[in-house]
């Protein structure tokens, strides 16, 4: 690796930001910084975050000292209340409301402000976000240019901020897809102009950028298969990960006494964890678990439209085995992980991407139970040995599997590190902006080629 080179990322999840897609970046501008790379962050101004964003303030320490950080505030119709720190109680309590009546719409004009929420929000939540952006990147990279723009998304106006600064400084620039963007699985609801913008900016995306690293070799196939097959030897897979380091100290030994079965993370998006619990229902009704010592611990926040996990387990009859906790920090869910028996996975619906979460799970060691179709995390947990995968639909097998589990006969290993270390990543992800720099400065004058990068064993 060159010391003496610059980088420019533009990612807006970033510290303080704690959702799960901050760590991928995060864990990329560690790795320069040490190897001697000059880095420079573009990203979002905590004092006009979302409401609903989570916030960390422990992961600020986490950014080295000799990175540059440029807060773009957004420019919101009307300034949102401050993002609700994470402490360690949780997230706050909603704030009390008043003893009058909500006033109710009629269903026309509900989906009418939704459709016009929907496309007034294009690309996505945060585009009141790209106008600052643009003029902030512009005005810090005119003083002090960097060799190479990185951006990692969603959200999606990170993609369109990074566009415009590539295009009007002329940088070569390097585009990170955490997700797919344009045919979102769980999102085939959108308005048809939401769903036509999502692939016209995907398809300027993928023409201006230099290379386009993606997580999954599904998420770029899916890509490849709706665009130019010139564009195609731009694309380059590199797979999430997690920092080895951030598990260090923590107790590795699972509670006793009880087996925990555990989430951490948001549910959204179809990830609907009640056939497990109808299953652990049924397993409690057969004797296979016992209800006194068995717990399904939720942690994060539940986002899934019109269900109440708390109502159902108790309909279910699991009022005191399943346990739903706010989202915490993450030092602190880091230690639930390593605390608890065994880990879950809910991704039915979702075979192209693998939720960030798995490579944490795999870096504990413990045993992963898995509800996901054939696909990409499917194919990650199989491989890797650390766990049981059930289709979504399959509650038969899922209760078979909770007894595995329970009974310690799965036959599962811990996995290798290969399989989730962070470091390895940053270096593939590295790889890549050096045979874009190397072409760059070889071709200067000859316009966009494809990059070819040296694949690692």
């Amino acid at each position: 690796m060159r010391e003496g080179r610059s980088v420019l990322v533009v990612a807006y999840d970033f510290p303080p930001h704690a959702a799960i897609g901050t760590m991928r970046t995060l864990r990329l501008v560690r790795y320069l910084d040490r190897i001697g790379w000059k880095v420079r962050v573009l990203t979002g101004d905590p004092g006009t975050y979302l409401p609903s964003t989570p916030v960390d303030q422990a992961l600020l320490a986490r950014v080295p000292a000799s990175v540059e950080v440029i807060r773009a505030a957004a420019w919101r119709r009307s300034q949102p209340a401050p993002a609700e720190p994470v402490s360690k109680a949780g997230t706050a309590a909603p704030a009390a409301t008043g003893p009058g009546r909500r006033r109710r719409w009629p269903k026309a004009v509900v989906r009418a402000k939704a459709y016009v929420d929907a496309v007034s929000a294009i690309p996505d939540r945060e585009s009141a976000w790209w106008l600052p952006a643009v003029r902030a990147g512009l005005r810090a990279e005119r003083q002090a240019p960097s060799d190479i723009i990185f951006s990692s998304a969603p959200p999606w106006t990170g993609q369109l901020v990074a566009y415009a600064l590539a295009s009007r400084l002329d940088r070569p620039w390097v585009a990170d897809f955490r997700d797919p963007w344009a045919r979102l699985p769980w999102r085939e609801n959108r308005p048809w102009p939401v769903r036509r913008a999502a692939q016209l900016f995907e398809d300027m995306a993928v023409r201006k950028a230099a290379a386009v690293v993606f997580t999954t070799q599904a998420i770029l196939d899916n890509v490849a298969a709706h665009h130019d097959r010139a564009l195609a030897a731009k694309y380059h897979v590199v797979p999430n990960g997690c920092e080895v380091e951030e598990f260090a100290g923590l107790d590795a030994r699972p509670s006793e006494g009880r087996f925990v079965l555990l989430h951490a993370g948001s549910l959204y998006g179809g990830r609907d964890p009640r056939p497990l619990m109808r299953a652990i229902a049924a397993g409690v009704r057969s004797g296979v678990i016992d209800a006194s010592r068995f717990r399904l611990r939720l942690i994060g926040t539940q986002a899934l439209e019109g269900v109440d996990l708390e109502s159902a387990s108790e309909a279910l009859g699991l009022r005191d085995v399943v346990e739903i906790v706010p989202r915490m920090p993450r030092r602190d869910s880091l230690a639930e992980m390593m605390a608890a028996s065994a880990l879950l996975l809910v991704q039915p619906g979702h075979p192209l991407s693998i939720p960030a979460k798995a490579y944490e799970y795999l870096a504990t060691g413990r045993p992963i139970l898995a509800i996901a179709d054939e696909g990409e995390t499917a194919n990650l947990v199989l491989r890797s040995g650390a766990g049981i995968v059930v289709r979504g639909g399959d509650e038969d097998a899922m209760v078979k599997a909770l007894e595995q589990l329970v009974t310690g006969t799965a036959g599962l290993r811990p996995a290798e590190p290969v399989w989730f270390d962070g470091e390895r990543r940053a270096i593939e992800t590295v790889d890549v902006f050096e045979a874009v720099l190397d072409l760059d400065r070889r071709n200067a004058a000859a316009g966009p080629q494809p990059v070819e990068v040296a694949r690692r064993a």
